[in-house]
């Protein structure tokens, strides 16, 4: 136990040495001998602030007028505006895969706006990597939290996370992050993050002092309502491909995984379903989608260049992936989900009782395997499921539900005139409030029971067709028992004992 308490107050009270010590980066994470330009590394201290990345990226896009422009996607909370640059060439070829960088979605990972800032250099200035212009249609926004960025803090200007409001969209980054997605309608989305070495428990699982061993880590979808034809293109070619690339350079890569801890017991989750981040919120939207983790939080400029190094050879992979199988890209994401297709509500993980995961001994300097019990959301198996509706019906009065059905790129109309028809209706038969409060709120988790019933109605109540490209981002939010659905954001609320106003038509 004395080893635990000394451990977690070097943890807190050192936190660069407490992430990586000298050695360990000299012996493990050593930087390339690769010439980088962006304007972190000019300077000695700090990272690219707003200011000169504007100025970076209005030059970059003035060198290359017959290529690339600037514009912006919206405003931070604190005014500032979020900058976009495409790159596209008109060479008269019509259906290109978008492709959508993103960077510094948390404000405290600063090397994922210099990633961006380097790839960007690379794609107008390296005549070698002209050609994927030629199949591509490339977006970067190299900082999308500004304010949080300002401050290397995690959350926006508001305290929230940007990267858990993707479904509830509560912050004006998000809308503007979400707006601009569902307009550019990009077919591939590769979100770059950093993520922190050392996990306090850690300590609880060797008697070294370990910290991670990988450069990057890689989270894509598991959600089972991610077309598997997706998911596959996902995982197997754009990951696949990533992983040898990464290997090559002799870079270290393992998929995502955090640490819970259930009954005193550390359990590894590995992988991710959850729509509230956007490896699942773009996935959803019919995107090949995945979010990438580079090692680097806390981690000060410390192996600045390795990281750097790390996106750009992943992001360079992602590229050629998408170039090469471009028609495959399109007809996958370009397709609606079949009305066979059960709509998955929830889902359990895979669990095992035996993994191992290298880490590095920071006493020993050396590679250490720690054996761990683990969850895999990649291998999810259904625990309740319903047959997929032909539509939704929603009740008019209520407006909040419909407008964030559009704000997150949802089709919905409105009924002309009064209809009476076959649905099923949810009775909520179970109510409960959580005690923990989540980005400034309480969560509620319904049980319901599904009734088919006929019901007029009224013109001017609004229906969510499903054979629209993003279906599944709607039943992601209007299923009530959804994790992360409209009911238990509390977009709306409801009670138990209540009939829901949202309506299943089926066949």
């Amino acid at each position: 136990m004395k080893k635990y308490i000394v451990y977690l107050i070097v943890l807190l009270t050192l936190p660069l040495q407490a992430q990586q010590p000298g050695k360990v980066a000299r012996t493990f994470f050593p930087d390339p001998e690769v010439r980088m330009d962006t304007p972190g590394f000019r300077k000695r201290s700090g990272f690219t602030t707003y200011n000169e990345m504007m100025t970076y990226l209005t030059a970059q896009v003035g060198n290359h007028p017959e290529i690339a422009s600037l514009s912006y996607i919206g405003e931070t909370q604190k005014g500032k505006k979020i900058p976009a640059v495409r790159i596209v060439r008109n060479n008269g070829m019509k259906d290109k895969v978008k492709v959508l960088f993103l960077g510094r979605v948390h404000g405290d990972e600063p090397g994922s706006t210099e990633g961006c800032l380097y790839l960007l250099e690379k794609l107008l200035n390296d005549a070698s990597l002209s050609y994927l212009l030629d199949r591509l249609d490339i977006t970067l926004i190299p900082m999308v939290n500004i304010d949080g960025g300002s401050k290397l803090s995690r959350q926006t200007a508001n305290s929230l996370d940007l990267n858990r409001d993707m479904s509830k969209l509560e912050t004006p980054e998000a809308l503007a992050l979400r707006g601009f997605y569902n307009e550019y309608a990009p077919q591939v989305v590769i979100d770059f993050h950093e993520y922190q070495a050392v996990r306090s428990d850690f300590v609880y699982i060797s008697d070294d002092n370990i910290t991670n061993y990988f450069d990057a880590m890689f989270l894509y979808s598991g959600n089972l309502n991610v077309p598997a034809e997706l998911r596959a293109l996902t995982g197997e070619q754009f990951v696949g491909n990533a992983k040898a690339a990464m290997d090559g350079r002799r870079l270290r890569h393992h998929d995502y995984f955090t640490t819970t801890r259930r009954y005193g017991e550390v359990i590894f989750n590995v992988g991710g379903i959850n729509p509230r981040s956007t490896a699942n919120a773009f996935a959803l939207g019919n995107s090949v989608s995945i979010l990438m983790e580079i090692r680097g939080v806390r981690l000060g400029r410390q192996s600045l260049g390795r990281r750097v190094y790390t996106f750009y050879t992943v992001a360079e992979s992602f590229l050629k992936t998408a170039y090469d199988h471009a028609a495959e890209v399109l007809r996958i994401t370009g397709q609606i989900t079949p009305p066979d297709r059960e709509v998955v509500v929830t889902s359990r993980p895979a669990s095992g009782e035996a993994y191992t995961i290298p880490f590095i001994s920071m006493d020993k300097n050396k590679v250490v395997e720690v054996n761990v019990s683990a969850t895999f959301a990649l291998q999810s198996t259904p625990v309740l499921s319903r047959v997929r509706p032909e539509a939704y019906l929603i009740e008019a009065t209520y407006p909040e539900i419909i407008q964030k059905l559009r704000e997150l790129g949802v089709e919905v109309y409105p009924l002309q005139e009064q209809t009476s028809m076959e649905v099923e209706s949810y009775l909520v038969t179970s109510y409960d409030q959580e005690y923990v409060s989540f980005e400034k709120f309480y969560p509620v988790r319904v049980k319901t029971d599904v009734s088919m019933v006929r019901k007029e109605f009224p013109a001017g109540t609004y229906v969510v067709p499903m054979d629209q490209l993003r279906s599944n981002v709607a039943t992601s939010v209007l299923e009530p028992e959804a994790a992360n659905g409209f009911i238990n954001y509390r977009v709306y609320e409801t009670g138990l004992g209540e009939v829901l106003p949202v309506y299943r038509k089926t066949k």
